[in-house]
């Protein structure tokens, strides 16, 4: 492919000459028609969609010098693709479009044609190619003020690499504006000319590299970000179009009738004009139906074929036998019954892997380990359920209506169900669907740790890009019918239909197809950045951590982002960190309430089955299930959660991490990553690390290490009271006692900091210390100076139950704290904050990280003259 670069100084260079001059084009006119308008860009969430004609396409290129060749409908191919520069169209699912790929040849939506015209040069091809992997295409971007330079450096090059654009300047092309808040000139002009521009977080692009799709922005969006919103739960899920009449590889019963000729899409591919149709052996059609899907093929102008040679279409159930070989390597359309079905009731052409469920399946057992798993699904209704259901038989697993602890997996569209508190209480894996879809698509197994398959955007149904994601081609190519697979199989079977079975993995084809740079969008496309907390779980709040990888522009973009702080730093452990899920309000004692009386009970949600939470009815057979009771089943109910904090045991282990949390969770100790939910709280020593100080507040057991080693060791729980936690250290430099912090703590019941607001600035690391305030009650917010529309008062120390005003004793009531470093960058914030404190009559405390640590590790209010900072002591 040219280069974009080159191709604009040449058009600058001969600016004399036409712009188009030399160059041939192509119009698919699939989604553009002569007397209709058709909206060119079909993203769901594009702000600016421009409407343009096949009429108007061409007459911009002819006036222009280019030569237009007419496509023939009828015939459905391109004409000498070989001689063709452009293929302008607004969908890459037209049958030459890999084939143009191949050849190098640019496919382009129309508005690239409209925007080379207005900006008198040629605009670079890559970033209006309709490949839907390029999830940024019909986006400009631009960031406000507040973003630090290094995360615009990281969202330029995001932008870039998914194939959008970056603009330094608010322009009348930018559709989203990137912005932490509204006070930014960009905003107010935005605002003021009513542009069609979405302002949102950081958030927005960082959740889209996460999944690896473009997200709906509304949770993101200005004045009222909906993410922000922690008690709200995930918005509620929209229809999507890319699975509908694609649900099913196997349908049952005759195929619907084509629209009738004015409701059907105007100059639309045909299907069967002029082709010839196979119908596979596996397809195991009775005469009748048979009979009914030759008429329906001969009254669209097709034929049937009973050889692969004689073939343009070959339609079967699975990826395997000489006809699918044969077939395939010829080039021909190959698709399943559901496929045909298909474009028998929309009367046009499409790409069977286009959708999931228009391509033959994988034969049995399936893909990869799948046939090991049982799976069941949680918040997706309707044709969404049918459509996982009937994905995960086709990768070869089990599913299951009803949930229960003998479930592998549990695929959820977020994690606001009781089904995901049953997974997270029986130690099932949760993931979203795109593992699903990317295991299908590549012809593999993908592993699970990938955060782009346990990661949930706050206020977001995964179900929205639900069957977005294309089967790989050249994956299905490499795993089932290339030259060096065919011939190795041909090599350790006495059978090539028998190998041909049992085909999944194989050596690269003879004449491998060029590749595609950004053909499929892979989980690895975020580069994790070093976590705003240290890297390491273990590094001490307050310790001064570089921040490492600059030149690595997106994986500067995590440091803004307030949610996946916390997620990347549990993400290698197996059941990962709960995003997206039910909150603690602050006052809330519900949950330990809960927990307790589970417990009295034994857990009766352990040996219990979990009914399906979509209105679906259980259709297995349970008299099947009784003699395949699992090991699962045996657990005994969750005793104890316990929190593991400074213990390096499983450290770049993760194999014997999974072993060891297995066999404990089988004696009752649940190993949990949430510092909300802990009874036990284990660590080798007094540490400060963000998830003890937290848990602290839950008033927990502490014990040793040596707890865990005892456990492993002899396969039991033995009584935390033999394994204390050392605190001499504690005692020495704090002067309190740890047992009486935890006494304490229960007492407080998450309400120490109850009606405080704290303020704490970036370098002090607000994203550690804002954990640490809201596990006591507190509210925190980062402090950069700018005018606050948040009201500090004083507080009421007598509005508190007596049991925790006792520990409230040396709160003065009208403090106002800032927690900021002893550096001289950080005296300018100090100025405004002092005047923000008077302005709500309150007595401005600029301190020290040692005050917020030193308070919620002895959970009282207490206060030492040394943890305050002064501009005189600055050196």
């Amino acid at each position: 492919m040219a280069d974009a670069a080159a191709m604009e100084d040449k058009a600058m260079m001969d600016a004399s000459q036409p712009l188009f001059e030399g160059m041939a084009f192509t119009i698919i006119p699939t989604t553009l028609t002569q007397d209709r308008v058709i909206e060119v860009h079909l993203d769901a969430f594009s702000p600016q969609a421009r409407m343009l004609t096949v009429s108007q396409v061409t007459d911009s290129i002819k006036s222009l010098g280019g030569n237009l060749k007419p496509f023939d409908i009828d015939v459905g191919r391109i004409q000498g693709l070989e001689e063709i520069d452009y293929v302008v169209s607004a969908t890459n699912d037209f049958p030459d479009y890999y084939r143009a790929l191949d050849l190098m040849i640019h496919v382009v939506k129309p508005g690239w044609v409209d925007d080379c015209i207005k900006a008198h040069k040629l605009k670079n091809p890559r970033t209006y190619s309709p490949d839907p992997a390029l999830f940024m295409h019909d986006v400009v971007v631009c960031c406000a003020d507040g973003i630090p330079e290094g995360d615009k450096e990281a969202i330029c090059g995001g932008v870039l690499a998914m194939g959008g654009q970056y603009g330094t300047q608010l322009s009348k092309l930018t559709t989203h504006i990137i912005a932490l808040t509204m006070d930014d000139e960009r905003c107010d002009v935005a605002v003021k000319k009513r542009l069609k521009v979405k302002i949102v977080l950081p958030h927005w692009f960082n959740d889209c590299l996460k999944v690896g799709w473009r997200v709906s922005e509304q949770p993101y969006s200005f004045p009222n970000p909906g993410i922000m919103n922690v008690e709200a739960g995930p918005i509620p899920s929209t229809v999507t179009s890319a699975i509908r009449d694609a649900t099913n590889p196997e349908p049952t019963g005759p195929p619907a009738s084509p629209p009738p000729p004015h409701l059907a899409g105007p100059r639309a591919i045909k299907a069967f004009e002029g082709r010839r149709v196979m119908l596979g052996d596996d397809l195991k059609l009775n005469q009748p139906l048979k009979d009914v899907i030759t008429s329906k093929i001969e009254a669209g102008g097709g034929s049937i074929a009973t050889t692969v040679k004689d073939t343009d279409i070959y339609v079967c159930n699975y990826r395997e036998g000489d006809s699918y070989v044969k077939a395939s390597q010829a080039g021909k359309d190959v698709g399943n019954l559901g496929w045909l079905y298909f474009i028998m009731a929309h009367d046009t052409w499409t790409n069977p892997m286009r959708r999931m469920m228009h391509y033959p399946r994988p034969p049995p057992p399936g893909i990869g380990d799948f046939k090991n798993y049982r799976i069941s699904i949680s918040s997706y209704t309707g044709e969404a359920r049918v459509y996982l259901e009937n994905l995960i038989k086709a990768l070869g697993a089990q599913f299951t209506r009803t949930f229960k602890q003998d479930n592998t997996h549990l695929i959820t569209a977020h994690r606001n169900s009781e089904k995901c508190e049953a997974a997270e209480e029986w130690g099932i894996e949760i993931v979203n669907h795109l593992w699903l879809e990317d295991s299908y698509a590549e012809c593999k197994e993908m592993p699970r740790t990938s955060e782009r398959y346990t990661y949930f955007p706050p206020r977001m149904n995964m179900g929205d890009i639900l069957g977005a994601m294309e089967i790989n081609r050249e994956a299905v190519k490499k795993a089932y019918f290339s030259t060096k697979q065919k011939q190795k199989e041909v090599d350790t079977t006495s059978s090539t239909n028998t190998a041909m079975n049992r085909s999944r993995t194989g050596g690269e084809a003879q004449t491998p197809l060029v590749e595609k740079s950004m053909r499929r969008t892979k989980s690895d496309v975020v580069t994790p950045a070093k976590d705003r907390l240290g890297g390491k779980e273990n590094e001490t709040p307050g310790t001064t951590g570089s921040r490492g990888a600059k030149d690595r522009a997106l994986s500067n973009l995590h440091d803004v982002m307030e949610d996946v702080n916390k997620y990347e730093k549990e993400a290698k452990r197996k059941g990962g960190v709960i995003h997206g899920g039910r909150r603690r309000k602050e006052d809330e004692i519900a949950d330990k309430e809960k927990r307790k009386n589970r417990d009295s009970v034994a857990s009766k949600r352990s040996i219990d089955e979990v009914d399906a939470d979509d209105d679906t009815v259980d259709e297995e057979a349970e008299a099947a299930q009784k003699g395949k009771k699992a090991r699962k089943t045996q657990m005994a109910p969750i005793k104890y959660r316990m929190l593991v904090s400074g213990d390096k045991r499983w450290h770049e282990d993760a194999n014997q991490e999974s072993k060891d949390k297995a066999r404990l969770r089988e004696i009752g100790l649940y190993i949990v990553n949430d510092a909300k939910k802990v009874d036990i709280l284990c660590a080798p020593k007094v540490v400060r690390t963000l998830k003890f100080v937290a848990a602290l507040a839950e008033g927990p057991q502490l014990v040793s290490s040596k707890y865990l080693d005892y456990a492993i060791k002899h396969n039991k729980l033995p009584d935390a009271k033999k394994f204390p936690l050392d605190d001499k250290d504690f005692k020495q430099q704090s002067g309190s006692d740890l047992n009486d912090a935890v006494t304490r703590a229960k007492q407080n019941k998450h309400r120490l900091l109850k009606d405080f607001t704290i303020f704490c600035t970036e370098k002090a690391k607000f994203d550690t210390y804002k954990d640490i305030v809201a596990a006591n009650g507190g509210k925190c917010l980062k402090w950069d100076n700018r005018d606050t529309s948040v009201t500090a008062s004083k507080r009421k120390i007598e509005s508190q139950p007596k049991e925790v005003s006792q520990n409230l004793e040396e709160d003065e009531g009208d403090v106002l704290y800032l927690i900021s470093e002893l550096v001289k960058p950080e005296v300018k914030l100090w100025v405004k904050f002092r005047e923000l404190a008077k302005k709500h009559d309150m007595v401005p405390r600029i301190v020290s990280t040692e005050w917020l640590l030193n308070v919620a590790m002895t959970q009282k209010i207490h206060w030492k003259p040394e943890w305050e900072l002064h501009e005189k002591d600055i050196k």
